[in-house]
């Protein structure tokens, strides 16, 4: 019997502006803007495939804020993004949307320029406000003209915060990427909007994932895995709150589950900072000052198999959620009654005898041999086409500067 399915969602996906890559094509190789900023550019710069993300998309499981496919779960962590974005999590409160507007004073420090720069340029669009992108795009170009890289590169990691990491759907560099970007706290706000997207689209069915999704195309491991009074990781973003689960992820990191964790220890939370009727900002905030962390010390030894205990847990709730496309893999189906055993459903196409399968194998193995080949010559393609690059846009950057300088000096 085949198993229940549900409809697929339709979702669209924020694109990243062009004139910001070309902004970013102009930071030369050497420049400290990673030390400062991460991997940003990286983030900006990796070619997003948008249908894995909308596939990725239909199994986000909205009671458990992750992604359950049939037997496994997958589960973005914070430790996860600050590895991939190369920018820590400090230890302070993160953003919590009841700081107090920054100043223009400490805007202008943040990007090195003039207080007058700044002032003015506040504009409200839907009750938010912010940098319109296209002032911020013009004062970029002006300190690229005059030679002002400094402010140049703080200019283009604000846009990079507004328009790709904290999305606002009128083309605003709003007050909340403000304050995150001048905190430089950016992880656990970062992985509450994109979970907190995640949910709102999948219950209401359609829409636009206002989140940044280039962060979904993993050592000694240090966890966060409970703040406060939550049994679980409460986080907050630029539109309200969501809990996490990171004793979903450990899978993930090499330490196998025996069995489902209980539903205490993972509560559904969600909320907007306009429908808050239980306090619950004020306890997520308070929670963050009381963080728990787990080492692989108290992890144990790695393992990934998992348990069998943990597998049915799993593809009960697989089960529960419905998958929205058709297993292709083997299945194991659980007994429904008591003293039947599991057995194995095959896939209708999948080979059984061991001639078969050894053909199989065979073909796969070459198959694979292929694909290796094409993508190495593939990368050393682009290794070289990038040296070409590089050394083309150092030649570009030495050209213009001493035109400026033939300019302004006498």
């Amino acid at each position: 019997m085949e198993s229940l399915r549900r409809k697929t969602i339709q979702v669209n996906l924020v694109r990243i502006p062009s004139q910001l890559k070309e902004l970013i094509s102009k930071i030369p190789e050497n420049s400290p803007f990673t030390e400062r900023h991460g991997r940003l550019l990286n983030l900006v710069n990796s070619n997003i495939e948008e249908d894995m993300v909308k596939v990725l998309f239909q199994f986000f499981d909205p009671l458990h804020h992750c992604f359950t496919f049939p037997d496994y779960q997958l589960v973005p962590t914070l430790e996860e993004f600050s590895q991939l974005l190369r920018i820590p999590i400090l230890h302070q409160l993160p953003y919590n949307s009841t700081e107090i507007e920054p100043k223009a004073e400490d805007v202008a420090q943040a990007l090195h320029l003039q207080p007058s720069d700044i002032k003015g340029h506040w504009e409200t669009r839907s009750g938010v406000k912010g940098f319109l992108a296209k002032f911020l795009f013009e004062k970029a170009q002006e300190c690229w003209n005059s030679l002002d890289l400094q402010a140049f590169e703080e200019i283009v990691a604000l846009l990079i915060y507004g328009l790709v990491l904290f999305l606002n759907p009128d083309q605003l560099i709003d007050v909340n990427a403000v304050k995150i970007f001048i905190s430089r706290n950016l992880v656990p706000t970062l992985l509450r909007d994109i979970l907190h997207s995640f949910h709102t689209r999948t219950m209401r069915k359609r829409g636009v994932l206002m989140c940044c999704t280039p962060l979904l195309a993993r050592e000694n491991v240090i966890i966060i895995d409970r703040c406060g009074e939550f049994p679980n990781v409460p986080l907050l973003g630029i539109r309200g709150g969501i809990t996490y689960n990171p004793c979903l992820a450990l899978r993930q990191f090499g330490y196998a589950r025996r069995d489902g964790p209980h539903d205490m220890l993972i509560p559904d939370l969600v909320f907007d900072f306009d429908n808050d009727a239980q306090g619950l900002r004020q306890r997520f905030i308070r929670a963050w000052r009381m963080p728990n962390k787990v080492d692989s010390k108290t992890l144990g030894h790695k393992n990934s198999i998992p348990l069998e205990p943990y597998l049915k847990w799993v593809r009960t709730r697989a089960q529960s959620l419905m998958m929205p496309y058709p297993y292709i893999l083997p299945m194991i189906k659980e007994p429904v009654m008591e003293g039947e055993v599991p057995y194995t459903l095959l896939h209708p196409d999948m080979p059984t005898s061991l001639e078969d399968l050894q053909r199989s194998w065979i073909q796969l193995k070459g198959e694979r041999n292929t694909f290796e080949a094409q993508f190495y010559a593939s990368e050393k393609k682009v290794i070289e086409l990038t040296r070409r690059l590089h050394e083309e846009q150092t030649l570009n950057t030495y050209i213009a500067l001493k035109r400026m300088r033939n300019v302004f000096l006498p």
